[in-house]
């Protein structure tokens, strides 16, 4: 009797020491190798990669999705001519109009917020679009096609309704982008303010630009890359930026940002000046003005869905798609360093897509990019600092608020041309750009076309 005793108290003990080391466990690291193919640094210039073949099984992993998104963008920026390649695609304005070669600074304000990033000098930041002829002819021979629809309702009360209804009774509203259509933004800032940052220029793509008519040099600090391929109509949504642009958010601190803690206190940014604290950096466009800097930071590394108030992020999948990344960061990075290029110090943020075996994409879906989504994959809180910088934390600069991403703004509904006075929506595969949705506004339901 007293030896059971004393084992059904070992047992106790065993449970109970079981109990506390796991509820002081750390997340388990999770290591991977993602190398790059050497075959992409085997001359100056990097081939386009497959857009279809990888993505034809329906067993795709990350990788194959990160693989594909570094590759577009080497393609598109290594170069032995001085000009990176991107830069021969079609430029645009919002409304797809094509602009000149020569990059053009239009516009400084930032999607969604319209919130404007100033560097140390005080300049704005600037950013362009681009697409390649694919894309462009294909939206310009569609934007015709659905303006006829559009412009036909003007002026009927009930036209919302019947816009959707002729575009779903003819299948224009399942009509998606064809393979191989690509999508670019850019960020700029002047040249001249890298010496107020002090920073080294030749770390930086830096080209030729047209500002207020005349002519500047721009140093390049940020790229969205679009893609679509073949299973993901919803487009592979990556992004890249410049190394050492801002300090992340330490996520070990407990509870809430405090407002008082340094993001970095060792060292200057490009947009963040060591000693600053949380309280005085601009997540929230409401605070900035002209000539303001921006001291700013990054909320989610590498676009790791995280949350303030629920501790079940990230999950194994976002750490996982996370250990991918930095694996194939590394890989990329140490292959460029022995080229010597300037590429070597920029990296990819990740990307976002949607699963080909759950996914919910079609017509009517506004809500792709909300973290309980099944279909989500990916980075699922990935932004750009210089494109969305204040709409990390779903543009209410609220830190209780859970993370944005691409599909936060890029879905499947158009409530720009709608109805005045109405909150009804036109739903078609096809809004997923918001170029698509520009045109469409411009043309027709402001009645002034052009051919």
């Amino acid at each position: 009797m007293k030896r059971a005793s004393l084992l059904f108290i070992l047992l106790l003990i065993a449970i109970f020491i079981f109990i506390a080391v796991w509820l002081n466990r750390k997340p388990a690291v999770i290591t991977v190798n993602v190398p790059a193919p050497a075959s992409w640094f085997a001359s100056s210039t990097t081939a386009l990669p497959d857009s279809i073949t990888p993505f034809l099984n329906n067993d795709t992993t990350n990788a194959t999705f990160h693989l594909w998104a570094w590759q577009e963008f080497l393609a598109l920026t290594r170069t032995n001519k001085g000009t990176a390649p991107f830069q021969k695609y079609i430029q645009v304005d919002n409304d797809t109009i094509a602009l000149g070669e020569m990059i053009q600074l239009r516009d400084s304000s930032q999607a969604g917020t319209n919130g404007v990033l100033y560097d140390k000098a005080n300049r704005a930041v600037y950013y362009t679009m681009h697409v390649n002829k694919p894309m462009y002819d294909f939206q310009q021979k569609y934007r015709r096609i659905f303006g006829a629809v559009f412009s036909k309702y003007n002026g009927n009360s009930n036209r919302d309704a019947l816009i959707n209804a002729e575009l779903k009774q003819k299948s224009y509203d399942t009509i998606n982008y064809p393979v191989g259509c690509v999508e670019l933004k850019t960020a700029w800032m002047l040249a001249s303010s890298l010496n107020v940052s002090k920073v080294k220029r030749s770390d930086y793509y830096i080209t030729w630009a047209v500002l207020n008519g005349k002519k500047v040099k721009v140093a390049l600090i940020g790229m969205h890359v679009v893609g679509r391929v073949a299973n993901h109509p919803e487009f592979i949504w990556a992004t890249f930026e410049h190394d050492e642009m801002v300090p992340d958010y330490a996520w070990s601190y407990p509870g809430y940002p405090h407002l008082g803690d340094t993001l970095s206190t060792k060292k200057n940014y490009l947009f963040y000046d060591k000693g600053n604290v949380i309280g005085n950096c601009l997540m929230n466009n409401n605070a900035a003005s002209f000539a303001q800097f921006s001291n700013i930071f990054n909320i989610y590394p590498l676009g790791i869905a995280r949350s303030f108030t629920d501790n079940t992020l990230p999950t194994s999948l976002d750490q996982y798609n996370n250990a991918n990344i930095v694996s194939l960061n590394a890989s990329v990075k140490q292959q460029l360093k022995k080229k010597g290029e300037v590429w070597q110090h920029y990296f990819y943020k990740g990307s976002i897509w949607l699963d080909v075996l759950n996914t919910n994409y079609g017509p009517g879906n506004g809500y792709l990019g909300v973290l309980t989504n099944p279909s989500l994959r990916g980075s699922r809180a990935v932004s750009n600092i210089t494109m969305e910088t204040f709409a990390q934390l779903n543009f209410s600069g609220n830190y209780t608020t859970e993370s944005m991403n691409c599909f936060g703004c890029h879905a499947t509904v158009d409530y720009k041309n709608v109805q005045p006075g109405t909150n009804d929506s036109i739903s078609y595969n096809l809004a997923i750009s918001h170029l698509f949705k520009n045109t469409l506004m411009r043309y027709y339901y402001d009645q002034t076309v052009i051919p």
